[in-house]
């Protein structure tokens, strides 16, 4: 006796398997399309602030571990009355960027250098891999004696904490440019030096932008560290304000001040990356 066609079932062949895991969205390494990645995103970010509301409004954790979202946004309000939130987000973000120009100018010379020639990779790689190990707070006892407390303390902070990770990354770079546009540029003459300005540089140069945009958010990482050195009311940044809050015993400024600075630096790297898809998209 056969099945009326309502009553059939059907099962999905391999190919038809593969088109529907494929239109859920979950093959290997499948580019979702922007505006559903954009609604994944905003979908997790408001699970995740449920998961906090349900938390800290319920009671179920201590106020001092997890202030509730009224609370900070109180405390931040506060801050901004006293003109003590922007003056010091103005600050940090001016050490930040002048921290980051030092990273560029030093950090990227000497990883094209290393991913282009490999005496120099040899002579500097033990080197740079040891210091790299050595955790930035443990560096604070000689940035105190090689430049003091001061502005110039606080850069140099900074600066340590991302200047090895861009050698690293663009010497990586350099070296994953395609041994093809070499030999191309060698067989019609062209010397070591025009081979790194007109083949090895533009050929890694987007990796170069992501190093810049992941040393970025390395060095927001940094901040508070960094002004946690010799804090006061006319040098306040946003680690300074995080600082008086646990002196205060203020939970909700500090967790004010962690966000304000994940959403400066989540700002920066999606300007960064935007300048990556509309200039150095190759």
């Amino acid at each position: 006796m056969s099945l009326s066609t309502q009553d059939k079932v059907v099962y999905p062949t391999a190919g038809g398997a593969r088109k529907w895991f494929s239109s859920a969205r979950f093959s290997i390494r499948e580019t979702l399309p922007p505006r559903l990645d954009a609604t994944i995103g905003v979908i997790g970010v408001a699970v995740f602030l449920l998961l906090w509301c349900v938390l800290s409004y319920g009671g179920l954790i201590s106020p001092f571990a997890l202030p509730t979202p009224t609370n900070i946004l109180s405390s931040l309000a506060y801050l901004y009355e006293r003109g003590e939130l922007i003056p010091p987000i103005m600050r940090s973000f001016w050490r930040v960027i002048r921290a980051l120009f030092f990273v560029i100018i030093i950090g990227v010379p000497i990883g094209v250098l290393m991913g282009a020639f490999a005496p120099v990779d040899a002579f500097l790689r033990k080197i740079i891999n040891g210091v790299k190990a050595v955790p930035v707070t443990g560096l604070t006892a000689l940035v105190t004696l090689w430049v003091g407390l001061g502005e110039s303390g606080k850069i140099l902070y900074i600066f340590l904490g991302a200047i090895f990770y861009m050698i690293i990354l663009v010497k990586n770079a350099i070296a994953g440019v395609s041994e093809d546009y070499t030999r191309v540029a060698l067989d019609v003459g062209a010397s070591r030096w025009q081979i790194i300005w007109r083949v090895l540089l533009p050929g890694a140069l987007p990796q170069i932008w992501d190093a810049i945009a992941v040393c970025n958010g390395i060095m927001w990482t940094y901040i508070v560290l960094a002004e946690f050195l010799n804090s006061n009311a006319a040098n306040l940044g946003l680690g300074g304000v995080l600082n008086n809050g646990l002196r205060l015993s203020q939970p909700g400024q500090v967790y004010g001040m962690l966000i304000v600075i994940a959403i400066i630096s989540s700002l920066t790297d999606f300007i960064l990356h935007i300048i990556r898809r509309r200039w150095f998209n190759w």
